[in-house]
């Protein structure tokens, strides 16, 4: 959680204060209309607002799993929206108290300031969780290698569909593999995945958000907790009825550890889960089963996650460490 949503949440409990005060003081005592004004205000655009901004700035961009569209916003909303709220409620008392025009003007100013604050807001959120058009830009073109058999014309074992001529007639499936390169390249892969255990790929849609984000093999299998072996195993076996050629050595493939030396604080909680797959034990000890359905991993360091669990970042990757070893 930034400094600016954190401080949000500190400024409404500060506001819930001030509301609780206002409202004993008019039960007590005879404060007159100020005093609703007040704590009405206090509680309602101070405490109940302020709590919603800075939740909300946190949450609803996970939620969708994009980041905020504009978080530099966010530091200038806190500060007008503060100044404004407290403008308003102080010279509303002096335009009461004294009933000068010069007070009314200054409360219409910074009643104005508090209502483009709060639009900062909706427009901020609105366009973070709109839903995003995905570029569908055409792969690179490559050179098509010419596989050892091609001589061989196939008659009966055509493929189900047309290999376009810049698709690679070798596809190995490995961790790294994205989800969505092998539906596009092959449709009746995304049957295979959804009985292999993806059950979210049978929703409409679905597979623009998985290309979006960007999800991988291993990711997808660590996340439903499935056997990757098993699971490239029949990815591969379905290429190879459509006339592909694989590498048969893929077993060897999805047991090779990257470098661990290569993990640090920064390192983003979606890969670490995709290519080191024993790290998820460590993730469920420190964090339950939620990270791995969290869209955040996509763009989430461990440092961030750790500091969201209050969890020490350099503990959580010592043990990250000895797992993989």
């Amino acid at each position: 959680m930034s400094y600016y949503m954190k401080s949000f949440v500190f400024a409404s409990l500060f506001y819930l204060g001030l509301g609780v005060i206002f409202g004993v003081l008019n039960g007590v005592a005879e404060i007159g209309y100020f005093g609703v004004f007040a704590h009405t205000h206090f509680n309602l655009l101070g405490f109940m607002s302020m709590i919603i901004f800075g939740i909300g700035y946190f949450i609803l961009p996970r939620f969708n799993g994009v980041e905020l569209r504009f978080p530099s916003w966010v530091a200038i909303h806190f500060y007008v929206g503060n100044i404004s709220l407290i403008g308003m409620v102080s010279f509303r008392g002096m335009e009461i108290n004294s009933g000068d025009e010069i007070y009314r003007i200054l409360f219409i100013i910074f009643a104005a300031l508090q209502a483009i604050s709060i639009f900062m807001f909706i427009i901020n959120i609105a366009l973070t969780l709109s839903p995003q058009k995905v570029d569908t830009v055409a792969p690179e073109k490559k050179e098509p290698t010419t596989p050892k058999d091609s001589a061989k014309p196939i008659a009966s074992n055509k493929p189900s569909f047309t290999v376009d001529a810049s698709t690679m007639p070798n596809m190995s499936v490995t961790p790294e593999t994205k989800v969505s390169d092998l539906v596009d390249i092959l449709p009746s892969l995304q049957q295979v995945l959804i009985d292999c255990g993806l059950l979210s790929l049978q929703m409409p849609g679905h597979i623009d958000k998985v290309r979006k984000m960007g999800i991988t093999i291993g990711m997808a299998a660590a996340n439903h907790s499935l056997d990757i072996d098993s699971m490239i195993l029949k990815l591969e076996t379905e290429l190879q009825k459509n006339g592909f050629s694989t590498n048969p050595d893929f077993d060897q493939m999805t047991n090779t550890i990257a470098d661990v030396s290569q993990l640090d604080t920064n390192t983003l909680i979606g890969e670490v889960i995709s290519n080191y797959p024993k790290s998820t034990e460590v993730f469920q000890k420190y964090f339950g089963d939620g990270c791995f359905d969290c869209p955040g991993q996509s763009y989430e360091s461990i440092d961030m996650a750790c500091r969201i669990h209050n969890v020490d970042p350099e503990q959580f990757l010592k043990e990250i460490k000895e797992a993989l070893a």
